[in-house]
């Protein structure tokens, strides 16, 4: 996780808001008293009208090769696109025959998404004359093996003479871990043309010579605040050679601030888990509107010498494990071991409690150890599960917060409802990959 300046180079190049509509005229859905309602993976707003309604049909694909040959890729686009290098980044434009230009970066490194899309949108809003009416994700969705998330900003700009225009940008991520991609359009309508630009763009992008990763198990999340879109939470994992299996989950959330804006966090974790599914090493990253807040490796340090068979909560760990945690959590330097008495839990681990003790009838609470860096860096956090009173329902307590969790096939968390200061967020299971499914 770092931070992007040259997120820099697309916030200019989208900054000087293009007044395409007429005077007066008003972005769709931005009226008071039509509020948004919640969809399974957007946002459904009122059908546009007038020059937010403009869509274009099918254009000619063109292929692009990046300067150094980082990527290949073909792209939909009225004439040929133009490429430029910059220092981990290759912008394309990308000619719509209309009169803004497509603008995509593909990045080399990965992107955090929330905070790469809150930047550009913060940009328009500095804009000279320019006045931000809303901002606010309107989808999710899974392209080419990674989460899209796409944001919309309405704005007004006003111009010499004081006539008035409105505006719209259009913004997407595709957070792949190979080929980031970050695409956005600074003009009124041609939100369906966006969307299928800028998706294909992003299954077409490959690394010159080598095919994608293999199908991996993966998972995806809609997150939600009180109903509303806020972003995504992203789980795969695969075999890293041998017996140990590397997880990486990753959290993107645009939270609405006092004001009308937004805040993003980001956060990663990475897991490596041996052949017994025992935690061998965390590691855990967090930003705040784009600004890295908290960074932190945990590495599994000695298991007990003493009765070595020994297991933890159902059997699942080895009680008395010695960790050591070192990391920096905003200014401040982290370093420090601690022993967990149970052993700590993985999410594998927490699903077959569910499946095997919870659902089965077996227990009715099972108490575990886990490592939240977000609770406490220093020590591990006791995680507690419980049998609801109805069916496939479950509480998971950590500290004074409770979940309420929907439990699916397999012990699989399908929907979570927590509180939080800003609101209900909830959690719901959209998509599921294993290896060799369809």
């Amino acid at each position: 996780m770092r931070r992007f300046a040259l997120l820099l180079c697309l916030a200019t190049a989208c900054a000087g808001p293009s007044r395409t509509s007429r005077p007066g005229t008003e972005p769709p859905g931005t009226r008071a008293g039509t509020p948004d309602a919640g969809a399974p993976t957007g946002t459904s707003a009122p059908e546009p009208t007038g020059p937010f309604a403009r869509e274009l049909p099918p254009l000619g694909k063109h292929r692009v090769d990046s300067p150094e040959r980082v990527f290949t890729a073909e792209v939909e686009a009225a004439a040929p696109p133009t490429l430029a290098r910059h220092e981990g980044s290759t912008r394309i434009d990308i000619p719509l025959g209309t009169e803004a230009a497509l603008a995509c970066f593909v990045y080399e490194r990965p992107l955090d998404a929330a905070g790469a899309l809150l930047a550009v949108a913060k940009a328009v809003g500095a804009g000279p004359g320019v006045t931000v009416r809303r901002m606010e994700p309107t989808e999710v969705a899974v392209v080419a093996d990674a989460p899209a998330l796409f944001l919309r900003v309405d704005y007004e700009s006003s111009a010499p003479g004081g006539v008035a225009g409105a505006g719209q940008m259009k913004l997407m991520v595709n957070a792949s871990r190979e080929l980031p991609l970050l695409c956005a359009h600074d003009e009124p309508g041609y939100s369906k043309t966006f969307r299928r630009i800028t998706t294909d763009l992003a299954r077409s992008l490959q690394v010159p010579g080598r095919a994608r990763s293999p199908a991996r198990r993966e998972e995806m999340r809609v997150l939600k605040l009180d109903g509303r879109l806020a972003g995504f939470d992203w789980r795969t994992s695969r075999s890293v050679g041998g017996d140990t299996t590397r997880t990486e989950a990753t959290t993107s959330l645009l939270l609405p601030v006092a004001g009308g804006g937004l805040r993003a966090e980001d956060s990663t974790t990475t897991t490596l888990t041996d052949a017994k599914n025992h935690l061998v090493e965390l590691r855990h990253a967090r930003a705040e509107d784009g600004a890295l807040a908290l960074q932190v490796t945990l590495r599994r340090e000695r298991e007990p010498a003493a009765n070595p068979g020994a297991s933890g909560p159902e059997g699942l760990t080895v009680p008395g494990t010695t960790y050591r945690y070192e990391g920096r959590q905003g200014t401040k330097a982290l370093k420090g071991t601690f022993t967990s008495k149970r052993g700590l839990a993985t999410e594998e681990d927490v699903r077959l409690v569910v499946e095997k003790w919870l659902l089965a009838g077996g227990k009715s609470e099972v108490v575990l150890d886990v490592y939240r860096p977000a609770e406490d860096v220093t020590a591990p956090v006791e995680l507690t599960l419980r049998r609801a009173s109805t069916a496939n329902a479950l509480t998971l307590t950590v500290g004074a917060s409770t979940a309420q969790a929907t439990v699916g096939t397999g012990g699989r968390l399908e929907r979570t409802e927590v509180t939080r200061p800003e609101g209900k967020l909830t959690s719901e299971l959209v998509h599921v990959q294993a290896p060799g499914a369809p």
